[in-house]
């Protein structure tokens, strides 16, 4: 089965997915959180649009609240599964959808002040070449927040296994390995640890700012 099989089949179970609780919800709330600190500055500097990118979209959850919350941004979703697509499209009507996977992002031209990729990081086969057109992608005084359920202790790895079964493989990476695979282009200006409940692996998000080259 194709990966991108999985995550059509998952599509409309999304929204009452359990992990929406613990994890997915919590996530967005703290997305929305930074953005809301940096939107009024970017707001004052920039005549046009605020562009966001958002990348591994799924079915347009986070899309939406950053529409409703923010008026002066243009916003992309990007995800290679056409059903999380569809929903997003009919959920989020005025924003960009672009349907895609991480190996092609060479095609995307346009920068952005904003890049938010949120629990999708770990299903990507070469995060290097990720990093490496995020930092092509990213406005020189933009921001990225990444974030992804963390593989930083025996604990974490073990809950991790279990969501393996039903979404695929994937690498959950350390905050070692994360740094490692950012270094070259990005600085980490911010670690926010997340864990709701005992039984949740921790979810990791990371504010990015481009390294000056």
């Amino acid at each position: 089965m194709k990966k991108s099989d999985i995550w059509n089949f998952w599509a409309g179970k999304y929204d009452k997915l359990w992990v929406q609780k613990y994890s997915l919800t919590p996530t967005r709330n703290y997305i929305i959180k930074v953005v809301s600190e940096i939107y009024e500055k970017y707001n004052s500097n920039y005549n046009e649009k605020i562009k966001i990118l958002d990348l591994g979209s799924g079915p347009g959850e986070l899309i939406g609240e950053i529409s409703d919350k923010f008026k002066n941004v243009e916003i992309t979703g990007v995800d290679f599964s056409e059903k999380m697509l569809e929903i997003s499209k009919k959920r989020n009507p005025k924003a960009k959808h672009i349907k895609m996977d991480v190996a092609e992002l060479q095609n995307l031209k346009d920068k952005y002040n904003i890049i938010i990729c949120t629990h999708s990081f770990p299903y990507y086969k070469e995060p290097e070449k990720v990093m490496k057109e995020l930092f092509r992608l990213l406005e020189d005084d933009g921001i990225i927040y990444i974030g992804f359920a963390s593989g930083d202790n025996l604990y974490d790895k073990f809950a991790l296994g279990f969501v393996k079964i039903t979404t695929g493989s994937a690498n959950y990476p350390s905050d070692q390995n994360f740094r490692r695979l950012s270094q070259p282009y990005f600085k980490v200006e911010k670690l926010k640890i997340i864990k709701e409940k005992y039984f949740m692996p921790r979810i990791a998000i990371y504010s990015l700012k481009k390294v000056r080259v």
